[in-house]
């Protein structure tokens, strides 16, 4: 599911192109870039995930360009 919610990657700083998904069997959850594919997974529902992605540092990330 792609969710609104998350703040850019900490990798690349692409404001889209994020996913948000959980697998209930596995008991995990993960976020996953598109663009870059940067990945944070933990065995954690998507709230407490989400909460945890957007609390990483974004000191270093690189200002986006979209590609033409």
């Amino acid at each position: 599911m792609i969710n609104m919610n998350l703040k850019p990657c900490p990798k690349c700083g692409c404001p889209e192109e994020l996913e948000l998904d959980s697998n209930c069997d596995a008991e995990a959850s993960w976020i996953e870039c598109h663009n870059c594919e940067y990945r944070m997974q933990a065995r954690c529902d998507e709230e407490t995930l989400e909460e945890r992605w957007n609390k990483l540092s974004r000191k270093k990330m690189p200002e986006y360009v979209e590609a033409d």
